[in-house]
Protein backbone atom coordinates (compact mmCIF):
# COMPACT_ATOMS: atom_id res chain seq x y z
CA UNK A 1 0.00 0.00 0.00
CA UNK A 2 2.93 2.19 1.30
CA UNK A 3 4.40 1.27 -2.08
CA UNK A 4 1.74 2.08 -3.94
CA UNK A 5 1.15 5.98 -2.43
CA UNK A 6 4.91 6.97 -3.00
CA UNK A 7 4.91 5.69 -6.87
CA UNK A 8 1.15 7.18 -7.31
CA UNK A 9 2.21 11.07 -7.16
CA UNK A 10 5.02 10.16 -9.94
CA UNK A 11 2.52 9.17 -12.71
CA UNK A 12 1.44 12.73 -13.55
CA UNK A 13 4.96 13.64 -14.17
CA UNK A 14 5.68 10.74 -16.64
CA UNK A 15 2.66 11.56 -17.92
CA UNK A 16 3.78 14.94 -18.56
CA UNK A 17 7.45 14.20 -19.28
CA UNK A 18 5.79 11.76 -22.10
CA UNK A 19 3.69 14.60 -23.61
CA UNK A 20 6.70 16.78 -23.47
CA UNK A 21 8.75 14.59 -25.50
CA UNK A 22 6.04 13.59 -27.94
CA UNK A 23 6.88 15.25 -31.76
CA UNK A 24 3.68 16.68 -32.09
CA UNK A 25 3.94 18.82 -28.58
CA UNK A 26 7.66 20.15 -30.31
CA UNK A 27 6.20 21.26 -33.52
CA UNK A 28 3.85 23.17 -31.66
CA UNK A 29 6.16 24.77 -29.39
CA UNK A 30 8.49 25.52 -31.82
CA UNK A 31 5.51 26.81 -34.16
CA UNK A 32 4.20 29.11 -31.27
CA UNK A 33 7.58 30.88 -30.09
CA UNK A 34 8.56 30.88 -33.87
CA UNK A 35 5.32 33.04 -34.44
CA UNK A 36 5.59 35.22 -31.19
CA UNK A 37 9.19 36.14 -32.57
CA UNK A 38 7.62 37.24 -35.61
CA UNK A 39 5.16 39.21 -33.93
CA UNK A 40 7.98 40.90 -31.70
CA UNK A 41 9.73 41.91 -34.48
CA UNK A 42 6.97 43.45 -36.84
CA UNK A 43 4.36 44.36 -34.63
CA UNK A 44 3.63 47.82 -34.79
CA UNK A 45 4.95 49.35 -31.79
CA UNK A 46 8.59 47.39 -32.67
CA UNK A 47 8.37 49.19 -36.46
CA UNK A 48 7.30 52.49 -35.50
CA UNK A 49 9.21 53.13 -32.19
CA UNK A 50 12.25 50.83 -32.77
CA UNK A 51 14.81 54.12 -31.72
CA UNK A 52 14.73 56.79 -28.57
CA UNK A 53 15.43 60.45 -29.71
CA UNK A 54 16.85 63.14 -28.20
CA UNK A 55 16.91 67.04 -28.46
CA UNK A 56 18.77 67.73 -31.61
CA UNK A 57 19.03 64.68 -33.00
CA UNK A 58 17.17 63.90 -36.88
CA UNK A 59 14.10 61.83 -37.06
CA UNK A 60 14.78 58.79 -39.37
CA UNK A 61 11.09 58.01 -40.21
CA UNK A 62 7.80 59.89 -39.68
CA UNK A 63 5.74 59.62 -36.86
CA UNK A 64 1.99 60.09 -37.15
CA UNK A 65 -0.38 60.16 -34.32
CA UNK A 66 -3.17 57.39 -34.38
CA UNK A 67 -5.61 58.73 -32.52
CA UNK A 68 -6.77 61.86 -30.06
CA UNK A 69 -3.82 62.82 -27.47
CA UNK A 70 -5.09 65.67 -24.74
CA UNK A 71 -1.62 67.66 -23.28
CA UNK A 72 -1.44 70.85 -20.96
CA UNK A 73 -0.50 72.64 -23.70
CA UNK A 74 -2.65 71.69 -26.77
CA UNK A 75 -4.02 68.67 -28.04
CA UNK A 76 -2.78 65.88 -30.78
CA UNK A 77 -5.13 65.77 -33.73
CA UNK A 78 -5.71 61.79 -34.75
CA UNK A 79 -3.64 61.93 -38.01
CA UNK A 80 -1.28 64.81 -37.23
CA UNK A 81 2.35 64.65 -38.39
CA UNK A 82 4.35 65.10 -35.30
CA UNK A 83 7.83 64.74 -36.93
CA UNK A 84 8.93 64.11 -40.47
CA UNK A 85 12.03 62.04 -41.58
CA UNK A 86 14.87 64.21 -41.35
CA UNK A 87 13.93 66.99 -39.44
CA UNK A 88 15.19 67.69 -35.83
CA UNK A 89 14.03 66.79 -32.68
CA UNK A 90 12.96 69.65 -30.68
CA UNK A 91 11.75 69.73 -26.85
CA UNK A 92 7.76 70.39 -27.18
CA UNK A 93 8.32 67.66 -30.30
CA UNK A 94 10.09 65.02 -28.04
CA UNK A 95 7.13 65.52 -25.66
CA UNK A 96 4.45 64.67 -28.02
CA UNK A 97 6.64 61.86 -29.55
CA UNK A 98 6.66 60.29 -25.85
CA UNK A 99 3.01 60.89 -25.72
CA UNK A 100 2.46 59.06 -28.83
CA UNK A 101 4.07 56.32 -27.56
CA UNK A 102 2.44 55.83 -23.81
CA UNK A 103 -1.23 55.99 -25.82
CA UNK A 104 -0.31 53.68 -28.62
CA UNK A 105 1.66 51.08 -26.01
CA UNK A 106 -1.15 49.31 -24.79
CA UNK A 107 -4.19 49.10 -27.08
CA UNK A 108 -2.00 49.13 -30.29
CA UNK A 109 0.74 47.27 -30.02
CA UNK A 110 -1.35 44.49 -28.31
CA UNK A 111 -3.59 44.41 -30.91
CA UNK A 112 -0.24 44.67 -33.52
CA UNK A 113 1.05 41.51 -31.53
CA UNK A 114 -2.10 39.08 -31.16
CA UNK A 115 -3.15 39.81 -35.38
CA UNK A 116 0.97 39.28 -35.98
CA UNK A 117 0.99 35.93 -34.04
CA UNK A 118 -2.50 34.65 -35.42
CA UNK A 119 -1.50 35.33 -39.09
CA UNK A 120 1.77 33.59 -38.45
CA UNK A 121 0.73 30.67 -36.99
CA UNK A 122 -2.11 30.06 -39.57
CA UNK A 123 0.44 30.06 -42.04
CA UNK A 124 2.64 28.02 -40.42
CA UNK A 125 0.03 25.23 -39.95
CA UNK A 126 -1.55 25.26 -43.00
CA UNK A 127 2.14 24.96 -44.83
CA UNK A 128 3.52 22.27 -42.49
CA UNK A 129 -0.19 20.16 -42.93
CA UNK A 130 -0.42 20.52 -46.70
CA UNK A 131 3.60 19.68 -46.65
CA UNK A 132 2.98 16.76 -44.57
CA UNK A 133 0.60 15.20 -46.19
CA UNK A 134 1.41 15.72 -49.92
CA UNK A 135 5.21 16.06 -50.04
CA UNK A 136 6.78 13.08 -49.49
CA UNK A 137 10.25 13.83 -49.08
CA UNK A 138 8.81 16.82 -46.70
CA UNK A 139 11.45 16.96 -43.84
CA UNK A 140 8.97 16.96 -40.51
CA UNK A 141 10.73 15.58 -37.81
CA UNK A 142 10.92 18.03 -34.97
CA UNK A 143 14.96 18.44 -35.23
CA UNK A 144 13.74 20.06 -38.63
CA UNK A 145 11.42 22.04 -37.59
CA UNK A 146 13.27 23.86 -34.84
CA UNK A 147 16.00 24.16 -38.07
CA UNK A 148 13.82 26.11 -40.46
CA UNK A 149 12.46 27.99 -37.08
CA UNK A 150 15.83 29.17 -36.12
CA UNK A 151 16.61 29.64 -39.63
CA UNK A 152 13.59 31.81 -40.13
CA UNK A 153 13.90 33.65 -37.01
CA UNK A 154 17.87 34.72 -37.75
CA UNK A 155 17.04 36.01 -41.44
CA UNK A 156 14.01 37.91 -40.10
CA UNK A 157 16.18 39.72 -37.38
CA UNK A 158 18.82 40.58 -40.39
CA UNK A 159 15.52 41.96 -42.27
CA UNK A 160 14.69 43.84 -39.52
CA UNK A 161 17.88 45.15 -38.86
CA UNK A 162 18.47 46.03 -42.46
CA UNK A 163 15.36 47.83 -42.21
CA UNK A 164 16.12 50.16 -39.34
CA UNK A 165 19.35 50.53 -41.18
CA UNK A 166 17.87 51.49 -44.78
CA UNK A 167 16.00 53.90 -42.88
CA UNK A 168 18.52 55.87 -41.76
CA UNK A 169 20.57 55.78 -44.44
CA UNK A 170 17.47 57.22 -46.28
CA UNK A 171 17.55 60.50 -43.74
CA UNK A 172 21.15 60.91 -45.04
CA UNK A 173 20.98 60.07 -48.32
CA UNK A 174 17.35 61.76 -49.72
CA UNK A 175 18.49 61.09 -53.15
CA UNK A 176 17.86 56.99 -52.98
CA UNK A 177 14.29 56.02 -52.00
CA UNK A 178 13.82 53.96 -48.69
CA UNK A 179 12.22 50.90 -50.81
CA UNK A 180 15.15 50.43 -52.98
CA UNK A 181 16.97 49.06 -49.74
CA UNK A 182 14.64 46.23 -49.44
CA UNK A 183 15.64 44.62 -52.69
CA UNK A 184 19.06 44.21 -50.79
CA UNK A 185 17.38 42.22 -47.96
CA UNK A 186 19.74 38.38 -47.66
CA UNK A 187 15.61 36.73 -47.68
CA UNK A 188 16.75 34.16 -50.12
CA UNK A 189 19.16 32.67 -47.34
CA UNK A 190 16.77 31.41 -45.51
CA UNK A 191 15.55 28.88 -48.35
CA UNK A 192 18.80 28.56 -49.63
CA UNK A 193 20.30 27.08 -45.82
CA UNK A 194 17.24 24.81 -45.78
CA UNK A 195 18.31 23.30 -48.81
CA UNK A 196 21.75 22.65 -48.04
CA UNK A 197 20.84 20.74 -44.70
CA UNK A 198 17.29 19.33 -45.93
CA UNK A 199 15.92 18.93 -49.29
CA UNK A 200 14.64 20.32 -52.20
CA UNK A 201 11.06 20.11 -51.07
CA UNK A 202 11.31 21.60 -48.14
CA UNK A 203 13.21 24.58 -49.25
CA UNK A 204 10.41 25.44 -51.74
CA UNK A 205 8.04 25.32 -48.98
CA UNK A 206 9.93 27.19 -46.37
CA UNK A 207 11.04 30.08 -49.40
CA UNK A 208 7.15 30.44 -49.82
CA UNK A 209 6.54 31.12 -46.25
CA UNK A 210 9.36 33.16 -45.43
CA UNK A 211 8.59 35.11 -48.88
CA UNK A 212 4.89 35.89 -47.51
CA UNK A 213 6.13 37.04 -43.95
CA UNK A 214 8.64 39.21 -44.90
CA UNK A 215 7.02 40.58 -48.20
CA UNK A 216 3.16 41.26 -45.50
CA UNK A 217 5.23 42.58 -43.20
CA UNK A 218 7.62 45.04 -45.20
CA UNK A 219 5.36 47.81 -46.46
CA UNK A 220 2.59 45.31 -47.50
CA UNK A 221 4.35 44.39 -50.66
CA UNK A 222 3.58 41.59 -52.81
CA UNK A 223 5.73 42.39 -55.57
CA UNK A 224 8.24 42.40 -52.86
CA UNK A 225 7.05 38.86 -52.02
CA UNK A 226 6.97 37.85 -55.02
CA UNK A 227 10.73 39.10 -55.57
CA UNK A 228 11.68 36.95 -52.71
CA UNK A 229 10.12 33.76 -53.57
CA UNK A 230 11.82 33.61 -57.11
CA UNK A 231 14.98 34.62 -54.96
CA UNK A 232 14.56 31.80 -52.69
CA UNK A 233 13.66 29.32 -55.40
CA UNK A 234 16.88 30.30 -57.23
CA UNK A 235 18.98 29.93 -54.47
CA UNK A 236 17.85 26.54 -53.14
CA UNK A 237 18.56 25.12 -56.90
CA UNK A 238 21.95 26.49 -56.73
CA UNK A 239 23.49 24.44 -54.15
CA UNK A 240 21.71 21.48 -55.18
CA UNK A 241 24.15 18.62 -53.92
CA UNK A 242 27.10 21.55 -53.50
CA UNK A 243 30.41 19.64 -52.46
CA UNK A 244 32.35 22.84 -52.65
CA UNK A 245 32.14 26.83 -50.68
CA UNK A 246 32.75 28.15 -54.05
CA UNK A 247 29.20 26.35 -55.13
CA UNK A 248 27.60 29.04 -52.79
CA UNK A 249 29.36 31.80 -54.44
CA UNK A 250 28.24 30.82 -58.05
CA UNK A 251 24.71 30.63 -56.56
CA UNK A 252 24.97 33.86 -55.43
CA UNK A 253 26.09 35.19 -58.84
CA UNK A 254 23.00 33.26 -60.29
CA UNK A 255 21.24 34.61 -57.82
CA UNK A 256 21.73 38.35 -58.13
CA UNK A 257 21.34 37.67 -62.27
CA UNK A 258 17.77 36.66 -61.47
CA UNK A 259 17.42 38.93 -59.40
CA UNK A 260 17.68 41.78 -61.76
CA UNK A 261 15.46 40.13 -64.13
CA UNK A 262 12.63 40.05 -61.65
CA UNK A 263 13.00 43.53 -61.02
CA UNK A 264 12.46 44.29 -64.09
CA UNK A 265 9.56 42.98 -64.51
CA UNK A 266 8.62 44.56 -61.34
CA UNK A 267 8.95 47.78 -62.98
CA UNK A 268 7.64 46.94 -66.03
CA UNK A 269 4.12 45.74 -64.43
CA UNK A 270 4.06 48.75 -61.70
CA UNK A 271 4.53 51.18 -64.62
CA UNK A 272 7.11 53.51 -62.43
CA UNK A 273 9.89 53.61 -64.41
CA UNK A 274 12.71 56.04 -64.38
CA UNK A 275 16.44 55.61 -65.54
CA UNK A 276 18.22 56.23 -62.61
CA UNK A 277 15.78 54.69 -60.12
CA UNK A 278 15.88 51.67 -62.21
CA UNK A 279 19.62 51.39 -62.63
CA UNK A 280 19.93 51.55 -58.89
CA UNK A 281 17.34 48.78 -58.23
CA UNK A 282 19.03 46.69 -60.24
CA UNK A 283 22.31 47.44 -58.82
CA UNK A 284 20.97 46.83 -55.26
CA UNK A 285 18.80 43.38 -57.13
CA UNK A 286 22.40 41.80 -57.74
CA UNK A 287 24.44 42.93 -54.77
CA UNK A 288 21.66 41.46 -53.04
CA UNK A 289 22.40 37.88 -54.38
CA UNK A 290 26.06 38.48 -53.05
CA UNK A 291 25.19 39.27 -49.84
CA UNK A 292 23.15 36.16 -49.61
CA UNK A 293 26.04 34.05 -50.88
CA UNK A 294 28.03 35.40 -47.93
CA UNK A 295 25.22 35.42 -45.33
CA UNK A 296 25.15 30.99 -45.48
CA UNK A 297 28.80 30.56 -45.96
CA UNK A 298 29.40 32.58 -42.80
CA UNK A 299 26.23 30.76 -40.89
CA UNK A 300 26.08 27.58 -42.62
CA UNK A 301 28.86 26.38 -40.72
CA UNK A 302 27.35 27.25 -37.51
CA UNK A 303 24.01 25.67 -38.10
CA UNK A 304 25.97 22.48 -38.70
CA UNK A 305 28.04 22.41 -35.74
CA UNK A 306 25.09 23.32 -33.17
CA UNK A 307 22.33 21.33 -35.16
CA UNK A 308 24.89 17.63 -36.55
CA UNK A 309 23.82 18.19 -39.97
CA UNK A 310 26.08 17.08 -42.59
CA UNK A 311 26.32 19.00 -45.65
CA UNK A 312 27.72 17.51 -49.28
CA UNK A 313 30.53 19.96 -48.35
CA UNK A 314 31.40 18.04 -45.45
CA UNK A 315 30.47 14.22 -47.20
CA UNK A 316 33.49 15.28 -49.40
CA UNK A 317 35.89 15.80 -46.62
CA UNK A 318 34.75 12.30 -45.33
CA UNK A 319 35.60 10.75 -48.70
CA UNK A 320 38.41 11.33 -48.28
CA UNK A 321 41.12 8.08 -48.07
CA UNK A 322 42.96 9.35 -45.13
CA UNK A 323 40.56 9.67 -42.96
CA UNK A 324 41.32 7.28 -39.67
CA UNK A 325 38.30 4.98 -39.63
CA UNK A 326 38.90 4.23 -43.64
CA UNK A 327 42.63 3.61 -42.57
CA UNK A 328 41.75 1.54 -39.92
CA UNK A 329 39.88 -0.75 -42.17
CA UNK A 330 42.15 -0.86 -44.88
CA UNK A 331 45.17 -2.25 -42.31
CA UNK A 332 42.45 -4.40 -40.13
CA UNK A 333 39.73 -5.65 -43.06
CA UNK A 334 41.36 -5.02 -46.58
CA UNK A 335 39.23 -7.20 -48.05
CA UNK A 336 36.22 -5.47 -46.85
CA UNK A 337 37.78 -1.97 -47.56
CA UNK A 338 38.25 -3.14 -51.17
CA UNK A 339 34.85 -4.11 -50.97
CA UNK A 340 33.49 -1.21 -50.03
CA UNK A 341 35.25 1.20 -52.41
CA UNK A 342 33.77 -0.75 -55.00
CA UNK A 343 30.19 -0.83 -53.74
CA UNK A 344 30.76 2.94 -53.51
CA UNK A 345 31.78 3.07 -57.44
CA UNK A 346 28.90 1.38 -58.12
CA UNK A 347 25.84 3.64 -56.05
CA UNK A 348 27.24 7.14 -57.38
CA UNK A 349 26.77 5.87 -60.98
CA UNK A 350 23.29 4.39 -59.69
CA UNK A 351 22.16 7.54 -57.43
CA UNK A 352 22.49 9.60 -60.71
CA UNK A 353 20.27 7.50 -62.71
CA UNK A 354 17.90 7.84 -60.35
CA UNK A 355 18.24 11.55 -58.76
CA UNK A 356 19.44 10.50 -55.16
CA UNK A 357 21.82 12.29 -53.56
CA UNK A 358 25.31 10.81 -55.46
CA UNK A 359 27.99 11.74 -52.91
CA UNK A 360 26.05 10.67 -49.84
CA UNK A 361 25.55 6.92 -51.42
CA UNK A 362 29.74 6.83 -52.15
CA UNK A 363 30.21 7.98 -48.75
CA UNK A 364 27.54 5.84 -47.05
CA UNK A 365 29.20 2.46 -49.03
CA UNK A 366 32.51 3.19 -47.59
CA UNK A 367 31.57 3.18 -44.01
CA UNK A 368 28.88 0.76 -44.27
CA UNK A 369 30.58 -2.08 -43.07
CA UNK A 370 33.22 -0.54 -40.54
CA UNK A 371 31.87 -2.71 -38.06
CA UNK A 372 33.64 -5.20 -39.70
CA UNK A 373 36.83 -3.66 -38.59
CA UNK A 374 36.20 -4.96 -34.68
CA UNK A 375 36.54 -8.85 -36.19
CA UNK A 376 37.59 -8.95 -39.54
CA UNK A 377 38.42 -12.39 -39.99
CA UNK A 378 34.99 -13.61 -39.10
CA UNK A 379 34.04 -12.38 -42.47
CA UNK A 380 34.53 -14.26 -45.62
CA UNK A 381 35.88 -11.48 -47.79
CA UNK A 382 38.88 -11.25 -45.14
CA UNK A 383 39.53 -15.00 -44.02
CA UNK A 384 42.88 -16.55 -44.53
CA UNK A 385 42.59 -19.88 -44.90
CA UNK A 386 40.89 -20.83 -41.59
CA UNK A 387 37.15 -20.22 -41.29
CA UNK A 388 36.71 -19.10 -37.57
CA UNK A 389 33.15 -20.04 -37.80
CA UNK A 390 33.41 -24.08 -38.29
CA UNK A 391 34.24 -23.89 -34.70
CA UNK A 392 30.75 -21.90 -33.82
CA UNK A 393 27.25 -22.51 -33.51
CA UNK A 394 25.18 -21.32 -36.54
CA UNK A 395 22.83 -19.31 -34.02
CA UNK A 396 26.33 -17.72 -32.23
CA UNK A 397 27.58 -17.13 -36.02
CA UNK A 398 24.83 -15.59 -36.98
CA UNK A 399 25.09 -13.04 -33.87
CA UNK A 400 28.77 -12.10 -34.77
CA UNK A 401 27.04 -11.47 -38.09
CA UNK A 402 24.53 -9.09 -36.84
CA UNK A 403 26.71 -7.29 -33.94
CA UNK A 404 28.62 -5.45 -36.86
CA UNK A 405 25.91 -3.21 -37.47
CA UNK A 406 25.64 -2.03 -34.18
CA UNK A 407 29.47 -1.38 -33.90
CA UNK A 408 29.42 -0.17 -37.34
CA UNK A 409 26.95 2.77 -35.66
CA UNK A 410 29.16 2.82 -32.41
CA UNK A 411 32.02 3.81 -34.71
CA UNK A 412 30.34 6.04 -36.78
CA UNK A 413 28.73 8.29 -33.38
CA UNK A 414 32.43 8.40 -32.35
CA UNK A 415 33.75 9.49 -35.51
CA UNK A 416 30.54 11.81 -35.81
CA UNK A 417 29.86 10.94 -39.17
CA UNK A 418 26.58 12.05 -39.25
CA UNK A 419 23.26 11.27 -39.09
CA UNK A 420 22.39 9.99 -42.22
CA UNK A 421 25.55 8.21 -43.15
CA UNK A 422 24.84 6.58 -39.45
CA UNK A 423 21.18 5.56 -40.37
CA UNK A 424 22.37 4.05 -43.64
CA UNK A 425 24.76 2.32 -41.30
CA UNK A 426 22.33 0.94 -39.23
CA UNK A 427 19.70 0.18 -42.22
CA UNK A 428 21.90 -1.42 -45.17
CA UNK A 429 20.88 -5.18 -44.06
CA UNK A 430 17.42 -3.94 -42.58
CA UNK A 431 15.73 -7.30 -41.38
CA UNK A 432 17.17 -9.36 -43.94
CA UNK A 433 18.00 -13.15 -43.16
CA UNK A 434 21.46 -14.45 -42.72
CA UNK A 435 19.94 -17.78 -44.99
CA UNK A 436 23.90 -19.66 -44.97
CA UNK A 437 23.26 -20.01 -41.15
CA UNK A 438 19.85 -20.34 -41.00
CA UNK A 439 19.65 -23.23 -43.20
CA UNK A 440 23.00 -24.71 -42.02
CA UNK A 441 20.64 -24.24 -38.36
CA UNK A 442 17.52 -25.86 -40.24
CA UNK A 443 20.15 -29.16 -41.14
CA UNK A 444 21.25 -29.30 -38.09
CA UNK A 445 18.32 -29.59 -35.83
CA UNK A 446 16.01 -31.31 -38.32
CA UNK A 447 13.66 -29.79 -41.30
CA UNK A 448 10.80 -28.72 -38.66
CA UNK A 449 12.73 -26.28 -37.17
CA UNK A 450 10.33 -23.87 -34.51
CA UNK A 451 9.04 -20.96 -36.84
CA UNK A 452 9.92 -18.44 -34.29
CA UNK A 453 13.87 -19.42 -34.62
CA UNK A 454 14.12 -17.66 -37.89
CA UNK A 455 13.76 -14.17 -35.89
CA UNK A 456 17.52 -15.08 -34.52
CA UNK A 457 18.94 -15.22 -37.78
CA UNK A 458 17.56 -12.21 -39.27
CA UNK A 459 19.34 -8.26 -38.91
CA UNK A 460 17.26 -6.03 -36.43
CA UNK A 461 16.74 -3.45 -38.97
CA UNK A 462 15.04 -0.53 -39.64
CA UNK A 463 14.64 -1.16 -43.01
CA UNK A 464 16.09 1.16 -45.64
CA UNK A 465 14.57 4.44 -45.44
CA UNK A 466 15.88 6.48 -48.09
CA UNK A 467 16.81 5.87 -51.70
CA UNK A 468 20.56 6.00 -50.69
CA UNK A 469 20.38 3.72 -47.96
CA UNK A 470 18.78 1.05 -50.38
CA UNK A 471 21.04 1.90 -53.07
CA UNK A 472 23.60 0.56 -50.45
CA UNK A 473 21.43 -2.25 -49.82
CA UNK A 474 21.12 -3.66 -53.02
CA UNK A 475 24.95 -2.87 -53.79
CA UNK A 476 26.21 -4.68 -51.35
CA UNK A 477 24.03 -8.16 -52.24
CA UNK A 478 25.10 -7.62 -55.76
CA UNK A 479 28.70 -7.06 -55.32
CA UNK A 480 29.14 -10.14 -53.28
CA UNK A 481 26.74 -12.20 -55.71
CA UNK A 482 28.97 -11.47 -58.63
CA UNK A 483 32.18 -12.50 -57.17
CA UNK A 484 30.15 -16.25 -57.17
CA UNK A 485 30.20 -16.24 -61.45
CA UNK A 486 32.02 -18.74 -62.72
CA UNK A 487 33.56 -16.79 -66.16
CA UNK A 488 31.57 -13.29 -65.95
CA UNK A 489 29.40 -12.46 -69.03
CA UNK A 490 27.22 -8.97 -69.50
CA UNK A 491 24.05 -12.11 -69.75
CA UNK A 492 25.15 -13.49 -66.17
CA UNK A 493 25.73 -10.85 -64.51
CA UNK A 494 22.50 -8.89 -65.97
CA UNK A 495 20.52 -12.01 -64.75
CA UNK A 496 22.10 -12.17 -60.87
CA UNK A 497 21.45 -8.27 -60.68
CA UNK A 498 18.28 -9.09 -61.80
CA UNK A 499 17.69 -12.16 -58.93
CA UNK A 500 19.63 -10.46 -56.21
CA UNK A 501 17.41 -7.29 -56.60
CA UNK A 502 13.67 -9.08 -57.05
CA UNK A 503 14.86 -11.44 -54.02
CA UNK A 504 15.12 -7.92 -51.53
CA UNK A 505 12.06 -6.69 -53.02
CA UNK A 506 9.96 -9.94 -52.51
CA UNK A 507 11.41 -9.63 -48.85
CA UNK A 508 10.44 -6.55 -48.29
CA UNK A 509 12.98 -5.01 -47.01
CA UNK A 510 12.26 -1.91 -49.76
CA UNK A 511 9.21 -1.04 -48.80
CA UNK A 512 9.77 1.69 -46.44
CA UNK A 513 12.13 3.52 -48.56
CA UNK A 514 11.49 5.39 -51.98
CA UNK A 515 12.68 3.27 -54.47
CA UNK A 516 9.81 3.19 -57.34
CA UNK A 517 9.98 -0.07 -59.72
CA UNK A 518 11.23 2.54 -62.50
CA UNK A 519 14.42 3.07 -59.84
CA UNK A 520 14.69 -0.42 -59.66
CA UNK A 521 15.44 -0.96 -63.12
CA UNK A 522 17.38 1.79 -63.64
CA UNK A 523 19.79 0.95 -61.04
CA UNK A 524 19.75 -3.00 -62.16
CA UNK A 525 21.36 -1.21 -65.31
CA UNK A 526 23.42 0.83 -64.36
CA UNK A 527 24.91 -2.57 -61.58
CA UNK A 528 25.21 -4.40 -65.13
CA UNK A 529 27.18 -1.79 -66.54
CA UNK A 530 29.27 -0.95 -63.38
CA UNK A 531 30.29 -5.11 -62.80
CA UNK A 532 30.44 -6.02 -66.25
CA UNK A 533 33.32 -2.96 -66.28
CA UNK A 534 35.26 -4.35 -63.51
CA UNK A 535 35.07 -8.07 -64.83
CA UNK A 536 36.05 -7.28 -68.37
CA UNK A 537 37.83 -9.77 -70.32
CA UNK A 538 41.62 -9.34 -70.72
CA UNK A 539 44.48 -10.43 -73.30
CA UNK A 540 46.14 -13.63 -72.55
CA UNK A 541 49.67 -12.33 -72.08
CA UNK A 542 52.04 -14.74 -73.49
CA UNK A 543 54.31 -17.51 -71.04
CA UNK A 544 57.69 -16.04 -72.12
CA UNK A 545 58.91 -13.37 -73.87
CA UNK A 546 60.67 -15.86 -76.65
CA UNK A 547 56.63 -16.61 -77.25
CA UNK A 548 56.15 -12.68 -77.56
CA UNK A 549 58.62 -12.63 -79.86
CA UNK A 550 57.50 -15.87 -81.65
CA UNK A 551 54.72 -13.23 -83.24
CA UNK A 552 54.61 -9.85 -84.74
CA UNK A 553 52.85 -7.30 -82.84
CA UNK A 554 52.81 -5.03 -80.18
CA UNK A 555 53.48 -6.48 -76.22
CA UNK A 556 53.63 -4.26 -73.04
CA UNK A 557 54.14 -1.21 -75.21
CA UNK A 558 57.40 -3.20 -77.52
CA UNK A 559 56.68 -3.54 -81.20
CA UNK A 560 58.02 -7.40 -81.87
CA UNK A 561 58.87 -9.14 -84.89
CA UNK A 562 60.15 -12.34 -85.75
CA UNK A 563 62.70 -14.31 -84.37
CA UNK A 564 64.52 -15.00 -87.42
CA UNK A 565 64.93 -11.19 -88.60
CA UNK A 566 64.34 -11.72 -91.82
CA UNK A 567 64.60 -7.90 -93.05
CA UNK A 568 66.16 -6.50 -90.07
CA UNK A 569 69.28 -4.67 -90.40
CA UNK A 570 72.09 -4.81 -87.56
CA UNK A 571 71.06 -0.77 -86.48
CA UNK A 572 67.03 -2.94 -85.90
CA UNK A 573 68.24 -5.53 -84.12
CA UNK A 574 70.27 -3.45 -81.38
CA UNK A 575 67.23 -1.31 -81.14
CA UNK A 576 65.29 -4.53 -80.20
CA UNK A 577 67.89 -5.20 -77.51
CA UNK A 578 67.63 -1.42 -75.87
CA UNK A 579 64.04 -2.00 -75.41
CA UNK A 580 64.17 -4.84 -74.27
CA UNK A 581 66.38 -3.29 -71.46
CA UNK A 582 64.17 -0.23 -71.37
CA UNK A 583 61.19 -3.19 -70.10
CA UNK A 584 63.20 -5.12 -67.72
CA UNK A 585 62.96 -8.02 -69.82
CA UNK A 586 65.95 -9.89 -70.38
Amino acid sequence: MNAKQEKSPQLPVEASVAAIRSPLFQKWAIAIAVSGFVALLFSTQFASFGVSYMVGDVAAINIVADRNIALEKGDIKKGEIIIRAGDRVTEETLKKIDAVKESSRSERFLSSIIGIFLFSIILFYAAYTFSAMNIRKFASAPKDILLMGVILVTVLIIVRLSLFVAKSIETALPLIPFYTYLYLLPVAAGPMLVRLFLNSETAIVFAAVISIIAGVFLEGNLGLAAYFFIGGIVAAKGVRHATQRATITKAGLILGGINALAIISIIILSGNWSIKGGVITLIFGFIGGQITAVVVTGVAPIFELIFGYTTNIKYLELARMDHPLLKELALQAPGTYHHSIIIGSMVEVAAESINANPLLSKVSAYYHDIGKAKKPLYFIENMRGENKHDSLTPEVSAQVLIDHVDEGVELANQHRLGEEITEIIQQHHGTSLISYFYHKAKSVEGIKIHEANEANFRYPGPKPRSKEAGLVMLADSVEAASKTIPEPTTAKIRAIVKKIINRIFADGQLDECELTLKDLDAVSESFVRSLSGMFHQRIEYPESIEEAHSKEGIFEGLYTKSPEGKGESEADKGADKEDTKKYWIS
